[in-house]
């Protein structure tokens, strides 16, 4: 179980992208380009999985690219697929904790700049950066 769910994206008679999960059936994220279908199905994948939880049926698990792949159930969806992607969840969201960190002057100058310059946080900019680590 690698923790990344294989999407499928496909492109809409309107022109739009949509994204959808084979092994979390009911997942969607439609967006206006390829990027901003993807950006979003983090959430909508994220949101799927909240909701199975909060209603009391078991959670998605995601299985290998390769096994989904092979899976005979998906050809059709695959062939008609424009991109074939591994997806996260976006993280689930807990309550936020306060924190004290020591940074050298310089670095946080450079975050501080970097997080204006994306137009977030200091704090927002810190998490963002960590998670796509993690």
């Amino acid at each position: 179980m690698s923790g990344f769910f294989v999407a499928f994206v496909h492109k809409g008679d309107a022109g739009n992208y949509g994204v959808s999960f084979p092994d979390a059936p009911g997942a969607i994220a439609v967006g206006s380009s390829v990027g901003e279908a993807l950006e979003g199905s983090r959430k909508a994948l994220r949101s799927h999985m909240n909701t199975m939880e909060d209603e009391g049926f078991a959670v998605p698990v995601a299985r290998e690219i390769d096994e989904v792949l092979a899976d005979p159930e998906f050809d059709e969806d695959r062939a008609e697929a424009l991109l074939v992607a591994s997806v996260a969840p976006a993280p689930k969201v807990g309550k936020s904790v306060r924190i004290n960190i020591s940074v050298d002057e310089f670095v946080l100058e450079r975050i501080d700049t970097a997080a204006e310059k994306s137009g977030l946080t200091r704090s927002k900019f810190l998490v963002e950066g960590a998670l796509r680590y993690a």
